[in-house]
């Protein structure tokens, strides 16, 4: 019954045989190859990435810091740039107002020296017109006053000799 047994053996699937053995052990083989050979090569590579990838964070959090800060910095350079707008506006606004003061007290002078000149040609002119008048109507004025008082022209004309 011995022979049955064998013959059982080499036709049952799970009973491992030779060849199982020998493509266990080519594969162990290839397994430690690629262990030895490929794997460290491919975890160095993956390990760079890894640095790679933290440097890139790291990095990219150095640069959001800088960014904040200077950004900060700009908003600090707007406002302080508007505050000295301001103050210079301010005082720009300021000057202008004593220069428009200055220049109004200026005209204002020049208008009441002008006034004052004119007033004094006026008073001048008058006084000159005045004389005019009283050297062209005074003899008119004796004159008439003559005939109404019916005295005689001769006479009168040697009054006014006289009296000259």
């Amino acid at each position: 019954m011995a022979p049955r047994t064998e013959v059982v053996a080499e036709g049952n699937f799970l009973i491992p045989n030779g060849t199982f053995f020998v493509e266990l052990l080519i594969f162990l083989i290839v397994l430690g190859v690629i262990w030895m050979f490929v794997v460290p090569p491919i975890r160095a590579v993956l390990t760079e990435r890894d640095a790679r990838v933290a440097k890139t964070a790291a990095d990219d959090k150095e640069a959001k810091d800088l960014f904040v800060g200077a950004e900060a910095r700009y908003k600090a350079a707007i406002a302080e740039a508007r505050s000295e707008v301001v103050e210079i506006r301010n005082r720009a606004r300021a000057e202008g107002r004593a220069i428009l003061e200055q220049l109004r007290g200026e005209a204002q002078e020049e208008a009441d020296r002008i006034v004052a000149e004119s007033a004094t040609e006026l008073r001048a002119r008058a006084d000159q017109v005045a004389a005019e008048l009283r050297e062209t109507v005074e003899p008119l004025a004796r004159t008439l006053a003559d005939r109404v008082l019916g005295v005689d022209d001769r006479t009168s004309a040697g009054n006014q000799a006289g009296r000259a």
